[in-house]
């Protein structure tokens, strides 16, 4: 249900999103101590760090230091085998704000509109008598398309591109905790974009590249995939725009990518003058190897100075974006450490739920793929999971069983004391954060639909075996995921009884699927936005 009026924060880069007297983050735990029923939650704060896949926290055995996600997990529940319904972040959270699958909801492609009449977590959370806040750090899920329902504040204020980094998030987060009274029960959700691409951490090293218009230099830039705007004079609406980069040992490929290339108000066309491959988008997008000649023509020429924005970023082999995508999550996670020290400062975490968590992962190479919306495997559907709530859950308990975003809707119901909306999919895991606790097993389902997936894709997950099918043709893969967690070896022709029995299965679930949500209008500005986060319609 759609929420009257937004009363935006005063900083740029955050969505707050749920205040409610509880915190939500989804990473990986560790702790000790049995519940406590009749402990007041007065505050809940969700923490979604987009695109972090489940095995990169320390404590999970990933391969990166996460010191602040480590230390959340000790002191609460950590999820060893959470997992998002779908690897793409519009439709991810509409999932778990409702509790929903999106084959229910209809938000399948991010753009989509999340339909008035469901309810969501901080409508709930706001008719308790929360305060709720959102910032968020990704224009797909701006609150035009829909995931602003319940919030009394939704900080969505973009510059140049769609994507803002977690500091930025960070410090309007902390800038609005100081206008909270301290008996004030809010919801939070706090959204950090890193580490999704570019796989570009501030504050390290990048290429210099200096720019020239016609030759003459107008500005030096880092390749750091951030959207600049700078001057370009030109004559008669037409123009040469010259890229010349130092030379950069870490960038073994020697490539770079050039892309979000627009003059707003100003539409134009972008030629390659020197060798350069072009990818096929609207919004020009170029892999080339400095210095680099662009032609540059305005559709209806004029010799006025214009602004033009691009970024520039390394072409990154599968190799060097996993290693840039673990800087990432070291850059978040320090990030994460400086908002939940905040938090803590004002002595909240004792009456508040915590729950760290992601949209989806990200494919790293992982079947020479990188990305995430075109795949179910599980490096893009396999995501942290941390509840924090002292008192109120163990510390230091890490849960095995397999449960999903959808979860995390009737789990806060039950912790903080609402009623759940009726017909939801989500079940309350409140049962397995209690010492030998367990819960029914469940099928976990998923998909990715086109035209942002390149195929329309159904997953279904149920004893440890895992089957991926082609909506398309009915083609199949099936996984055992305990024997092959990599999921490289296809055992669908050996095991026609296993296929036959989860294709049942999935039938059911995707038996219910309503139409897929309407479209928001997108102008040239926001779809060239969105195409240079790597999404296409």
């Amino acid at each position: 249900m759609k929420n009257g009026t937004i009363f935006p924060t005063r900083r740029i880069g955050i969505a707050v999103g749920l205040m409610v007297v509880s915190i939500v983050i989804s990473i990986g735990g560790c702790g000790t101590g049995p519940p406590k029923d009749d402990f007041k939650i007065r505050r809940i704060i969700l923490i979604v760090i987009d695109t972090l896949r489940g095995d990169h926290l320390s404590c999970a055995g990933g391969p990166v230091a996460t010191p602040n996600l480590d230390a959340w997990a000790a002191r609460g529940v950590r999820f060893s085998q959470a997992r998002s319904h779908i690897p793409i972040t519009g439709p991810s959270h509409s999932s778990l704000f409702t509790g929903l699958l999106p084959s229910d909801h209809g938000v399948l492609n991010n753009t989509q509109l999340l339909a008035e009449g469901f309810e969501t977590l901080p409508e709930l959370a706001r008719a308790h008598g929360m305060r709720t806040a959102a910032f968020i750090s990704l224009g797909v899920i701006k609150g035009e398309f829909g995931l602003d329902q319940g919030f009394d504040s939704y900080d969505e204020r973009f510059e140049y591109s769609w994507y803002r980094t977690a500091d930025e998030i960070s410090d309007a987060a902390i800038e609005w905790v100081d206008t909270v009274e301290d008996e004030e029960p809010f919801l939070l959700w706090t959204h950090f974009s890193d580490p999704h691409e570019p796989y570009a951490a501030p504050g390290r090293a990048y290429e210099t590249c200096r720019v020239l218009v016609d030759g003459e230099e107008v500005a030096a830039i880092e390749a750091n995939g951030q959207t600049v705007s700078i001057p370009m004079p030109w004559v008669d609406g037409r123009c040469i725009v010259t890229l010349d980069c130092d030379a950069d040992s870490n960038n073994k490929s020697g490539k770079l990518v050039f892309s979000d290339f627009r003059t707003p108000g100003e539409p134009c066309r972008v030629t390659a003058k020197t060798d350069a491959s072009r990818l096929p988008r609207t919004t020009p997008i170029f892999i080339f190897r400095s210095p680099a000649d662009f032609l540059i023509e305005a559709e209806d020429p004029s010799s006025e100075p214009v602004e033009m924005r691009f970024s520039l970023k390394k072409h990154l082999s599968h190799q060097a974006a996993s290693v840039e995508y673990g800087h990432e999550v070291e850059y978040v996670d320090a990030e994460l450490g400086r908002l939940m020290a905040a938090i803590e400062s004002r002595g909240w975490v004792d009456d508040s739920l915590i729950i760290l968590t992601a949209d989806h992962g990200e494919e790293l190479g992982d079947h020479n793929r990188l990305g995430h919306i075109h795949y179910l495997y599980e490096s893009s559907l396999h995501v942290p999971l941390v509840i924090v709530a002292p008192g109120h859950v163990p510390a230091g308990l890490v849960v095995d069983q397999s449960v999903s975003l959808i979860d995390i809707l009737p789990t806060v119901a039950e912790m903080v004391g609402f009623s759940v909306p009726e017909g939801i999919r989500g079940t309350s895991i409140v049962p397995l954060m209690r010492p030998g606790g367990v819960l029914p097993a469940r099928p976990h389902v998923a998909l990715t639909a086109r035209p942002e997936a390149a195929s329309d894709l159904e997953a279904v997950i149920v004893d440890g075996w895992k089957l991926i099918r082609k909506r398309e043709t009915g083609q199949v893969a099936l996984f055992d995921l305990g024997a092959d967690p990599g999921e490289l070896t296809d055992l669908a022709p050996e095991h026609p009884n296993d296929v036959e029995r989860l294709n049942s299965i999935l039938n059911e679930y995707m038996a219910g699927s309503i139409e897929t949500g309407a479209w928001a209008e997108l102008d040239d500005e926001s779809r060239a936005r969105l195409e240079a986060l790597g999404y296409v319609h």
